[in-house]
Parts: C-alpha cells; structure tokens; sequence
C-alpha cells in the first residue's frame, strides 16, 4: 500500500514537473515571437521618422532668389533679372520684332566658374519648373534671337575659363497663365545634369 502511494505521489510530482516544462517553454516561444514583432514595429518606426526628417529638413532648404548666386561643384549661378513681356523689340527697323501668343520670359543670368578647369556652358542647362511640376526649355527659334540683337547674347557652346564670369540672356515662351511665383529655374553644369541646383523665380 505504502509503495502504491508513493508511486502515485512520484506520478503526480512527474506531471506538475512537465507541466512547469510546458509552460516555460510556450512563454519562452510567445515571448522571443513577441520581441522579434516588436524589434521589427520599432525598426520600421525609426524609418518612418527618418524619412519624415529628412523630407523636413530638405523643405527647409532655403533656395536662392533673384540677385542671388547659388553655387554647385563651384559653379555659380546667379538670376540678376526677370522680364516678361509678349513681343520683344529689336530696335532695329530691318529685324521683325518677335511676338508670342503667350509670353517670353527672358533672364538676365551670370556665371562663374570657380572650378579648375574650363567649363563648356549652354542655353539648354537652363530649364524653367512651375509650380505644378511643368518645365519649360529655352527658345531656340533663330526670330527670338535676332530680335535680342547684341543684348541677347545667349550661352551657345560658350567656354568659361577657370575663375572668370560671364553673363547672357536665356528667353522662355510660356503661357500667359504661367505664374512665376512658385516656378524655378533648373541649372546644371553639363548636358547631363548630373550637378544642378534651382533659382527661386519669386
């Protein structure tokens, strides 16, 4: 009897001992499932505040203006002037004067080279953005140019040695709708873009 009775005391103390097992390791397996859920909740909340600090910060770049020089790779650009107007005058009785259903947007616009080395400029490394994201390339219609005479000399192929500056026009013809407020104009230093920084138009 004595030995019926320590054998059911041994049977019983053997499952309360696997049922502790059990429940050590369920937890164990809740509890690693829940540090993986919440190390990748965290790892996704740190990416999310990441991107919203940097789109803060990039919002907060402060853009140059009109007479303002903005400079990339030590090339600076630099917006002196902004007209709009829908006919541009040649003053010259021989030259037709050039007229748009919209209106030209014509930039008095330096650059400098501060790099090493000459730099090889052009018309087509400006390009204007609106507002909405629409953008705009330079005139190359040969009537535009003739009516600019001598003052619209323009950055055709134009080399700039190493510490020197030089200024042109570069003429737009947008709609008349376009409103300057909001749009920049896009400046790179070659014909790929690959170094560029924008001009408020404000």
């Amino acid at each position: 009897m004595k030995k019926l009775f320590t054998g059911c005391l041994t049977a019983i103390g053997a499952v309360v001992v696997l049922g502790i097992l059990i429940g050590i390791f369920a937890s164990g397996g809740d509890t690693s499932n829940t540090a993986e859920g919440g190390a990748d909740q965290t790892k996704q909340e740190n990416l999310a505040n990441n991107d919203a600090m940097k789109q803060d910060k990039e919002s907060t770049i402060k853009k140059a203006g009109i007479g303002e020089t903005a400079t990339v790779a030590n090339v600076g650009f630099t917006v002196n002037h902004v007209k709009t107007t829908s006919e541009i005058d040649s003053g010259n009785e021989f030259i037709e004067n050039a007229k748009t259903s919209g209106k030209y947007v014509v930039l008095d616009v330096a650059i400098k080279n501060g790099q090493k080395e000459p730099l090889m400029i052009d018309s087509s490394y400006f390009q204007i953005m609106s507002s909405d994201g629409t953008t705009y390339d330079p005139v190359t219609d040969g009537q535009v140019m003739m009516a600019m005479g001598e003052n619209g000399t323009d950055f055709f192929l134009q080399q700039i040695n190493p510490g020197l500056s030089k200024s042109g026009k570069v003429v737009f013809e947008v709609p008349k709708e376009l409103n300057l407020k909001g749009s920049v104009l896009h400046c790179q230093t070659g014909f790929f873009g690959t170094e560029s920084i924008e001009i408020n138009l404000n």
